[in-house]
C-alpha cells in the first residue's frame, strides 16, 4: 500500500504503465490513468491522505445466452470501456464508510450482518451481504473506508451490481486476509449477496465476465463447476462499437406494460424440463423436446414450448459466436448475433405484451435497426426485454447516422440523449497497488 499523494504522482509519471498495458488495450492507457487518478483524488478529498489499495474492473454486457444460465446454459459477454475503480483502506473506527459516485454515501457496522428488510435493493444491503458471506466462509472482515468511481450505462443495476460485487469482495478479502480469491469464489460471493440481502436472483455469469474482461465465455453445463475463459480475438474491438439505446424510461415501465404478462422465462424453462423428466434443459436434445411437445403445450401452453426452442438454439449460437471471435470472422459473428435476436423476438416472446398493439418500441427498435445497419451490424434487446434497452453492434462508419435515426424515432421532444456509445474493451480486473 502507498499513500494517495504518492500514487497520484507515480501514476502521472508512468510508473504503472506496464501494469496498465497488461490489463487494458494500449490505446486505453491514458484514459485509465486519468480514471485512477480521479478515484484516488476523490478518496483523498473524502477521507484524507492515507495508505490505500486501488482496484479496477470493467462493466460488461451479456451478448448471447444470458437467459440460459439457470438451465446450465452458456453465456458470451463483452467488457466495455467503462469501469469501476475502488480505492480502499482499513478504517480507524472499525466501521464501514463507502462513498460511491453513482450511489452516494453509506455507513454500516460490519458486525451486524443480518438481512435488513429496509436495505433490500440498496448498496448498503449488498455490502452487508458480501461481508456476511465472507464471514460465513470463515474469512476475516472488518471496517474500511472506500471511494468508488464509475457509472454503469444508464445507471442500470443489472450492469453495475455484478462489477461492484466482485471488486468490493476482492478488496475486502485482500484487506483482511492473505492471498487472493479465485474468480469463481468471487462470483459466488456476489451471487449469494444478491440473493440473500439485495433480494435479486442472480447467477454468476456477469460476475465472471467482469473478472475476466475482454470477450469472455462461461459454460455452466456441469453444475457448480462452470468453465469460463477469456475469448482471444481482435475483430470487434478494432472495427465496431456497441450502441446502447434507452427506448423508454424504466420508471414508467409498469404504467405502460403488464410485467406479469411477460412471464418468468426461467420458471417456464424449469417447468418444461420437469415435464420431460430432465433436471435441466441442457441435458435434453431437440428430438426429445419434440417428443414431449404435445404434453408441454397441453400443460404449460405454447409459449413455454417456444421458449424451450429458443433456449436450445441459443446454446448453439453462443458456442458458435465464441468461435467466430477466435477465427476473426466478423461476418459470421454478426449473423449469429442477429439470428439470436430474431429467435428471442419470435420464440422468447418477452419484447411486448399481447393486447397492447400501441406499445411496441422494442420490436420497432429491432426492425429499424435491421434497416439502418443491414450488412454493417445488428441489434438485440438486453436481457429478457423488460428494460427497454437495445444493444446494437455497429460498424464505426454507421454509428453516427444510426444514432441520429434512433433519436428521431424514439427520442422525446426535449431532445434528451437516448443513446450511449461504447468501445469493446480488453480491460480485465486488476489491482494497482
Amino acid at each position: 500500500m502507498k499513500t494517495t499523494n504518492k500514487l497520484i504522482f507515480e501514476l502521472k509519471d508512468g510508473v504503472y504503465d506496464s501494469l496498465l498495458k497488461d490489463a487494458a488495450s494500449s490505446d486505453d492507457i491514458t484514459r485509465q490513468r486519468g480514471r485512477l487518478c480521479d478515484a484516488i483524488s476523490g478518496f483523498e478529498r473524502d477521507f484524507g491522505q492515507m495508505e490505500v489499495s486501488v482496484y479496477c474492473a470493467p462493466f460488461t454486457i451479456p451478448l448471447l445466452g444470458d437467459f440460459t444460465e439457470a438451465q446450465n446454459g452458456a453465456v458470451l459477454s463483452a467488457a466495455i470501456n467503462s469501469e469501476l475503480v475502488v480505492v480502499i483502506c482499513e478504517s480507524e473506527d472499525k466501521m464501514v464508510h463507502v462513498y460511491s459516485e453513482a450511489k452516494g454515501i453509506l455507513e454500516l457496522d460490519p458486525w451486524g450482518l443480518r438481512r435488513n428488510e429496509n436495505e433490500v435493493h440498496t448498496l448498503k444491503g449488498l455490502v452487508r451481504g458480501m461481508l456476511a458471506e465472507l464471514k460465513l466462509r470463515g474469512y476475516e472482515i472488518g471496517g474500511f473506508n472506500a471511494y468508488i468511481l464509475g457509472h454503469a450505462p444508464f445507471d442500470l443495476d443489472e450492469i453495475y451490481v455484478p462489477t461492484f460485487e466482485v471488486l468490493i469482495t476482492r478488496a475486502i478479502f485482500e484487506l483482511f486476509n492473505h492471498g487472493e480469491l479465485n474468480k469463481y469464489e468471487l462470483a459466488e460471493i456476489g451471487q449469494c449477496a444478491s440473493n440473500s440481502h439485495y433480494d435479486v436472483p442472480s447467477g454468476t455469469s456477469r460476475q465472471l465476465a467482469s473478472c475476466m474482461g475482454g470477450f469472455s465465455f462461461a459454460d455452466f453445463k456441469k453444475p457448480g463447476v462452470p468453465i469460463s475463459s477469456k475469448v482471444i480475438g481482435e475483430v470487434l474491438p478494432r472495427d465496431y462499437r456497441l450502441v446502447l439505446t434507452k427506448l423508454y424510461p424504466k420508471t414508467i415501465l409498469n404504467d405502460r406494460t403488464d410485467i406479469a404478462a411477460l412471464g418468468d422465462i426461467v420458471h417456464e424453462l424449469r417447468q418444461v424440463a420437469g415435464i420431460i423428466g430432465a433436471r435441466v434443459l441442457r441435458d435434453v436434445n431437440n428430438d426429445v423436446l419434440l417428443e414431449h411437445a404435445e404434453k408441454i403445450r397441453d400443460e404449460l401452453g405454447d409459449r413455454a414450448l417456444l421458449r424451450a426452442f429458443c433456449y436450445m438454439g441459443e446454446i448453439i449460437r453462443t458456442l458458435e459466436a465464441s468461435s467466430y471471435i477466435i477465427t476473426d470472422d466478423i461476418e459470421r459473428f454478426i449473423n449469429t448475433f442477429k439470428s439470436a435476436s430474431d429467435s428471442r423476438f419470435k420464440y422468447l416472446q418477452s419484447y411486448g405484451v399481447a393486447g397492447a398493439p400501441t406499445f411496441e418500441e422494442l420490436a420497432i427498435a429491432i426492425s429499424v435497426s435491421d434497416e439502418l445497419l443491414y450488412d454493417s451490424g445488428a441489434t438485440a434487446i438486453m436481457g429478457d426485454g423488460s428494460h427497454g434497452i437495445s444493444a446494437a453492434i455497429a460498424a464505426m462508419g454507421r454509428v453516427e447516422s444510426y444514432i441520429k435515426s434512433m433519436q428521431k424515432i424514439f427520442g422525446d421532444d426535449a431532445g434528451t440523449e437516448i443513446s450511449e456509445i461504447y468501445e469493446f474493451s480488453k480491460t480485465r480486473q486488476f489491482r494497482l497497488i
